[in-house]
């Protein structure tokens, strides 16, 4: 049987873990983009979901990086296109919009970016 102190220590480690890659998830805290805004939305691929891709994430987040130079990027979550994006819009969502963001790890863009972002993926990402 463990102690109570293993135990808080079993549980802290379990708790600091937070996903199944062991980095924070992050908080998506921003509010949903309201669906009439989508309507007017000027975002798409080219003049912003690219942009902010090469700027912000395939530094790290590209298949043509290597392995060593990934700053500890999964190797299986690339940013290389559209296509991509689309794959991982979710954990993008989560992890790099809200109050607390966890990616870009050394910071980056600015809020108003973030919620630019968020409203590029919440408004279908075209």
């Amino acid at each position: 049987m463990r102690s109570w102190h293993e135990l808080i220590v079993i549980a802290a480690l379990v708790a600091a873990c937070g996903n199944d890659v062991g980095i924070p998830e992050g908080g998506d805290d921003a509010p949903p983009i309201d669906p009439d805004a989508c309507e007017t939305s000027f975002l798409d691929y080219n003049n912003f979901g690219a942009p902010f891709v090469v700027n912000w994430c395939r530094g790290c987040h590209s298949s043509a990086v290597p392995a060593g130079m990934r700053q500890d990027a999964p190797a299986d979550v690339n940013f290389d296109d559209a296509a991509d994006l689309v794959e991982w819009r979710e954990r993008i969502r989560t992890r790099a919009t809200g109050t607390k963001p966890t990616m870009p790890p050394a910071g980056g863009p600015t809020e108003t970016e973030r919620e630019l972002l968020a409203e590029w993926l919440d408004c279908g990402m075209k």
